[in-house]
């Protein structure tokens, strides 16, 4: 499927399903698609367009999805740009998508997924648009993409394993969750002016979670970069011992013009290696 380049489509919800009998399926987004305003929609769809069950299925092309998401956000409507729903060997590729009614791009029970080459807008203030959402996926690589939102750039959900992400340039975004998180690994990571640089929060609140996201066997490695603020680490964890085996291998984030940073623990199990500013106080 074919979107000409230089014409603009008015699209509404619409939902593709698999099976289908080529092996192979492509959509190749060359102008532009744009979703109605939330003034031409009487309910809310949870999408705005979405794949589901479609195997060997590539989004690519240098085209624009456009959300139309000033009107949907006062709404407060939960579409999600584009919805992938188990899919395998999945490609999403080369395309710019800009203010989404809420996430951009959800990739839900897929596997063998590989998400490079985007470019995702959206003003700061935009509520819960997600750049890129994973759940219950697997063996899921996302690189070489630009995500600027209103909150996650990249958030990985209940049941996801084996998900890689480089080369990724983010912000503005923030996160949120519950659960646990383990064996995660930050590594080569430039920090330019960032606010918060380095965090680990079990104190963070998107929702009314009661219950903090268990922690452990989380690594970083090369660090380097300047903070905008004094604190350039922080690792805030809860008393309940839920926080465990941190290791900080080689970091060196300085304040803008190399002033002094700090680095604030609370109850966090801290090991260090090499080279390491600011100090961390709470090493194990």
């Amino acid at each position: 499927m074919l979107v000409l380049a230089q014409r603009s489509f008015l699209v509404g919800p619409v939902s593709f399903q698999g099976p289908c009998a080529s092996g192979r399926i492509t959509v190749q987004v060359q102008g532009k698609i744009m979703a109605p305003p939330s003034t031409a929609v009487s309910t809310c769809s949870n999408y705005w367009l979405m794949f589901t069950r479609v195997d060997g299925l590539r989004v690519t092309g240098n085209g624009v999805l456009d959300g139309n998401g000033q009107s949907w956000w006062i709404r407060r409507c939960s579409d999600v740009a584009l919805k992938l729903v188990g899919c395998s060997n999945l490609e999403v590729s080369q395309l710019s998508s800009k203010d989404s009614p809420q996430m951009y791009i959800a990739i839900i029970e897929s596997s063998a997924v590989n998400v490079w080459g985007l470019t995702i807008t959206a003003p700061g203030s935009s509520p819960n648009t997600d750049g890129i959402h994973i759940e219950r996926s697997q063996n899921v690589q996302i690189t070489n993409s630009r995500i600027g939102t209103g909150d996650d750039c990249i958030s990985i959900s209940s049941g996801s394993r084996f998900v890689s992400v480089d080369g990724i340039e983010c912000g503005p975004g923030h996160g949120g969750g519950q659960g646990y998180a383990k064996s995660i690994s930050f590594t080569n990571i430039a920090f330019d002016n960032v606010d918060n640089p380095v965090v680990i929060d079990q104190f963070y609140r998107d929702r009314s979670f009661e219950a903090a996201v268990v922690i452990s066997n989380i690594t970083h490695t090369n660090l380097k970069g300047t903070s905008s603020r004094p604190t350039a680490v922080a690792f805030d964890c809860s008393n309940g011992g839920s926080c465990t085996d941190i290791h900080v291998n080689s970091l060196m984030i300085t304040g803008s013009g190399g002033r002094q940073t700090v680095a604030r623990c609370r109850n966090a199990q801290v090991t260090t290696t090499g080279q390491v500013y600011p100090e961390i106080p709470c090493r194990s």
